[in-house]
């Protein structure tokens, strides 16, 4: 048996992203992180870490090197890329963009984190859809808050979650601009085992900059 949990894959909620951010989204950081803390140690549903996780995709000069767990910015984060080989740089280029939210969010838990195999606990980052309103991040889509609205019933509702309906909707994310990639992996893995999973704790299920953020704890075994 092990624990399983959701937290939100948006990197506004790490620290020092949004340097205007509400005394309310300092709050949602700390819940995500005490989620995180809840076990001292989580695997992702990946086969390797990427050497390296950061956030140069948007832009910003920061991440975690995986292999030393030092935390590096500005030069040193500059410098630490520009020393992978071409192989390494394959690996930390295709890392899900959840995936690296996840390290940075264990790290700062101060939690270890590895691939499958390194923990029973999983830890499963999510991004629901950026489009369910007017003012979300991308136009709407037709569907897109009904497709929310299932997800989170799926994962909340009953004694034990309805996988087989949770990996339907995990098919349907990317036509209604979600990403559930990883709790797709993290599902398949256990359910390949015969295992089942709670339903989940909710934690918090409120909009951070129009997209539905959500964050929660459970158990699989």
């Amino acid at each position: 048996m092990g624990a399983f949990a959701i937290i939100p894959a948006a990197p506004v909620l790490l620290e020092n992203i949004d340097r205007s951010e509400t005394a309310r989204m300092a709050e949602l950081r700390t819940a995500a992180r005490d989620t995180v803390s809840t076990q001292t140690d989580w695997a992702l549903p990946i086969e390797t870490l990427p050497p390296v996780a950061g956030l140069g995709g948007w832009g910003i000069d920061r991440g975690v090197d995986t292999r030393t767990g030092r935390l590096l910015s500005g030069t040193d984060w500059v410098d630490t890329v520009d020393t992978l080989t071409m192989d390494e740089r394959r690996l930390a280029e295709a890392a899900d963009p959840a995936v690296i939210v996840a390290i940075l969010h264990a790290h700062a838990a101060g939690v270890d984190i590895g691939p499958l195999g390194s923990s029973e606990h999983l830890l499963l980052p999510i991004d629901l859809s950026g489009a369910a309103t007017e003012d979300a991040p991308l136009a709407p889509i037709d569907g897109a808050p009904e497709f929310d609205h299932a997800v989170i019933e799926t994962l909340t509702s009953g004694t034990s979650i309805d996988t087989e309906r949770l990996l339907d909707l995990c098919d349907q994310a990317e036509t209604m601009a979600a990403n559930l990639s990883v709790l797709a992996a993290g599902i398949r893995h256990a359910v390949d085992q015969g295992a089942r999973f709670s339903s989940l704790e909710p934690i918090v299920d409120e909009r951070v900059h129009e997209v539905r953020t959500f964050c929660g704890t459970g158990l699989w075994e």
